[in-house]
C-alpha cells in the first residue's frame, strides 16, 4: 500500500442463525462454500486493505480463514439475531477497532456473502466512484424497479387506501403513465461503498448523499441474492 493511500476495508457479514436455509453461508454450491465466493471475489481487488468477516460462528471462522479472509473476533449474540441491523453490526466492527487502537478506514465495501457471483470490475467502479466524489456518504447498487411505487396504494384505516407517494401534488400519480413518472430502483447486494464518518458514526447506513451505481438488466444475467432453498438449488445452476 502506498504512503497516504486510503485505507479500504471490506466486511462481509455472516452469522450463523438462518430460518430460510439452515447454515447458509457455509452451504456449499459447486464444491464451495458460498462465503468462499465472496471472499475470493474481495482478494482479486488491490484497492482493499482487509477482508474481514464478521461472525458468530467459529465454524464460519475457521471456513472464512482457510479462503483468506481475517476473523479477528467473534460477533457478540446480542448483534447476531434475526432482528439485529447492519448498522449494529458495523458499529461493532468500528467500536472493535478503536478498542484495539486501530484506524479507522475511509471506506468500508460491504459485500453480502448471499450474493456469490460478482463481478470485481463493478466493485472496482464503485470504490472509484466514491473516492472521487469525497462529499458522498455511500454507494449502494441498484437495479430499476419492475413497478413503479408511484402506483402503489396501502389502507389509510379499514375499508380505505390511499396513494403510497405523491409525485406532484394536485396531480394523481397512480394514473400517470410510467413514461411520465420518475425513474425508481430497488437496492440489491452487490456492493455497497461506505464512508464511515458520514454514516456508522452518524448513526446512518446511508447518510445524507447516496451515489447510485445502477445494474442494467444484462449486468444482472448472474445475480442471485440468496434467501430460500430455491434460491440455493437455482444458484447450483449457474456457471460463474
Amino acid at each position: 500500500m502506498k504512503k497516504n493511500s486510503p485505507e479500504i476495508h471490506a466486511i462481509i457479514p455472516a452469522r450463523s442463525g438462518s430460518k430460510g436455509v439452515k447454515n447458509k453461508n457455509i452451504r456449499k454450491i459447486n464444491n464451495k462454500e458460498l462465503i468462499g465466493y465472496t471472499i475470493e471475489t474481495a482478494k482479486k481487488i488491490k484497492l482493499i486493505n482487509k477482508i474481514i468477516v464478521s461472525t458468530d460462528s467459529k465454524k464460519i471462522k475457521k471456513i472464512s480463514e482457510k479462503f483468506g479472509a481475517e476473523v479477528p473476533f467473534l460477533r457478540p449474540l446480542k448483534f447476531s439475531k434475526d432482528s439485529s441491523t447492519d448498522l449494529e453490526v458495523f458499529k461493532h466492527y468500528l467500536l472493535w477497532l478503536k478498542k484495539n487502537k486501530k484506524k479507522i478506514p475511509t471506506l468500508i465495501v460491504h459485500l453480502r456473502a448471499t450474493t456469490p457471483f460478482r463481478s470485481e470490475k463493478k466493485i472496482i467502479k464503485a470504490i472509484k466512484l466514491m473516492l472521487r466524489r469525497k462529499n458522498a456518504s455511500c454507494l449502494r447498487s441498484f437495479k430499476y424497479s419492475d413497478f413503479s411505487p408511484y402506483k402503489m396504494w396501502t389502507y389509510k384505516k379499514k375499508y380505505e387506501v390511499r396513494p403510497v407517494l405523491i409525485y406532484k401534488k394536485k396531480i394523481e400519480s397512480h394514473s400517470l403513465s410510467r413514461q411520465e413518472l420518475p425513474k425508481t430502483f430497488n437496492h440489491i447486494g452487490i456492493v455497497d461503498v461506505i464512508r464511515p464518518e458520514k454514516t456508522i458514526l452518524q448513526n446512518s447506513m446511508c447518510g445524507n448523499l447516496v451515489v447510485p451505481l445502477v445494474f442494467k438488466n444484462k449486468d444482472l444475467k448472474n445475480y442471485i441474492d440468496i434467501d430460500t432453498k430455491a434460491d440455493l438449488k437455482k444458484a447450483r445452476l449457474i456457471k460463474s
